[in-house]
């Protein structure tokens, strides 16, 4: 085989490696603190707002016992927790969609997103119907705070009665979440830590939340069913 195409093939087999290596080796970076500050990074160092599908490498820099690092979308479900320091990695395949993170602590102050691919179109609004779930709601408990916000991250202060789901974030294995009144008694142990989802019904009184934990009692809160 002449020189000429022997370079030629070499080279070819070198850049095809190289963009295999750089494919498998995408990363991104997350951090969190000091202070009320949270970014996600590209391996440019420029904050993403699109990526495209794959999986990547996520290295997440926790630097504050006030805060955690929570990321969430289609397919992926990783945090840090709030009472611990340092780095960790994950390894995250994402798809078309939108993705969000935030702090779970302080998810109305501390929050970002980015999409992935072509997102789907947001849903045409529609009026919830009175037979169909008229509230969607996220509980988290961390080693510091428990709050109970809307599924947008806004907080509640009132609710209507009927079908509720509540989606209960336990991220401490000292503390429990715990709902009661307005027709509700629900809660998980205290070692428990994970993503659950609570369907409910509930009926005009007060809703109370907050966590059965060992000392100090978090502060939990109540909200007026009507």
């Amino acid at each position: 085989m002449p020189l000429a195409r022997v370079l030629i093939a070499f080279a070819a087999a070198t850049l095809l490696a190289v963009g295999v290596a750089g494919a498998a080796g995408s990363s991104l970076s997350g951090s969190v603190g000091p202070g009320f500050t949270i970014s996600m990074l590209d391996e440019s160092g420029a904050k993403v707002k699109h990526l495209d599908p794959g999986t990547y490498t996520f290295v997440v820099s926790d630097k504050s016992d006030e805060h955690n690092f929570h990321l969430t979308g289609p397919g992926v479900d990783v945090s840090t927790e709030v009472d611990r320091l340092g780095e960790q990695t994950f390894k995250i395949t994402v798809t078309d969609g939108k993705y969000t993170f935030l702090c779970d602590a302080h998810s109305s102050r501390m929050n970002g997103e980015f999409t992935v691919g072509t997102p789907p179109p947001d849903p045409t609004p529609t009026l919830t119907p009175v037979t169909g779930v008229v509230a969607r709601l996220v509980l988290t408990v961390t080693g510091q705070a428990v709050t109970l916000r809307s599924n947008s991250g806004k907080a509640v202060t009132t609710l209507p009665v009927g079908p509720a789901v509540v989606t209960v974030r336990d991220r401490s294995s000292r503390r429990g979440a715990r709902l009661t009144g307005a027709g509700v008694t629900k809660a998980t142990t205290a070692a428990f830590v994970g993503t659950l989802t609570w369907k409910l019904k509930l009926t005009a009184g007060t809703l109370r939340y907050g966590s059965d934990a060992k000392a100090p009692v978090l502060p939990g809160g109540r909200i007026p069913v009507s």
